[in-house]
Formats: structure tokens, C-alpha cells, sequence
């Protein structure tokens, strides 16, 4: 009778080849596409971290980029609003130096105006003066004025009262 513990050198080559065999086939078919596949793995985290790396430095290089963009706009649209400012400040001063010299050339034509008007008045009031000194000088007297007559009372009442006539500028 046999031991129970009894090692059986045929049983043990045997089990040993088996052994071999399913690790050569668990090696072909399983550990050799598992690495294989760890190995696609670890390159395509490779791939993605450099991949992300050169995407956030290229982000970065972007964001340097539009941030200058955004100071020279922003440094144009300041030149725009100050270079507009100046104009529109020029442009109402010469409004105001042209509002200025139209109401001086307005003052002149009406100061001209009332003097004319004032010459025009007082002439008119020689004219009558003389109609009425005529007058009363032809009551007074008595009698009609001949032309001489009349001609030299006309010149003595226009002395008289070219002789009395306030200056240039006076209103009475």
C-alpha cells in the first residue's frame, strides 16, 4: 500500500508541464496583450499629459496675446476719446470766437444804424424847425418872406442848431 504522502515523479513532471503550458498560454494570451495593452495605456497618458501641457502653453502664449491686444485697444480707444475731446474743445471755441465776432459786426451795424437814424432825426428836425421858425417869423412879421429872406432865416436856425447838437454818440 502506498503512503499517502507518496510523490510520484510521473505525476509531477506532469503537473509541472501542465503548469508550464497554461503559463505559456496564460503568457501569450493574457499577459502578453495585458502588457501590451498597459503599455498603449501609459503612452496614450504620456501623449495626453504632453498633449495638455502644450495646449496650456500655447493657452498661455493666447491669453498673453489678447491681454496685449486688449491694453492697445483699450490705450486706442483712450487717444480716440482724448483726441475727440480736443477736437470738440477747438471746436467750440472757434464757435464761440465766431459767435463772438458776429455779435461785435452785430453791435457795429446797429450802433451805425441808430447813428444814421439819429442824423436822419435830427435833419428831420431842422427841417421842421426851420418849417416853423418860417412860420412864426411869417407871423411875427406879418408878412411873406421873400426867397433871400427865407434862405438866410433857414441858415441862422441851422447854425443855431448845429451850434447846440450834442456829440457823436449823445442821446437826448
Amino acid at each position: 500500500m502506498e503512503s499517502p504522502i507518496s510523490v510520484h515523479v510521473w505525476t509531477l513532471i506532469q503537473q509541472a508541464i501542465n503548469v508550464l503550458v497554461v503559463l505559456l498560454v496564460l503568457h501569450h494570451f493574457l499577459f502578453k496583450p495585458l502588457h501590451q495593452l498597459m503599455e498603449n495605456r501609459t503612452r496614450f497618458v504620456e501623449q495626453s499629459l504632453a498633449e495638455a501641457k502644450s495646449q496650456k502653453e500655447e493657452a498661455a502664449e493666447l491669453l498673453a496675446k489678447y491681454q496685449e491686444q486688449l491694453r492697445n485697444a483699450q490705450a486706442e480707444a483712450r487717444e480716440i476719446v482724448s483726441a475727440a475731446t480736443r477736437e470738440a474743445e477747438e471746436l467750440a471755441r472757434r464757435r464761440r470766437q465766431e459767435t463772438e465776432a458776429e455779435t461785435q459786426a452785430l453791435i457795429a451795424r446797429a450802433k451805425a444804424e441808430i447813428e444814421n437814424e439819429r442824423r436822419r432825426a435830427l435833419a428831420s428836425i431842422r427841417d421842421e424847425v426851420a418849417t416853423l421858425t418860417l412860420m412864426v417869423a411869417e407871423r411875427v412879421i406879418g408878412r411873406e418872406l421873400n426867397q433871400e429872406d427865407h434862405r438866410r432865416l433857414v441858415q441862422d436856425m441851422l447854425a443855431d442848431v448845429n451850434a447846440r447838437e450834442p456829440k457823436v454818440g449823445d442821446l437826448q
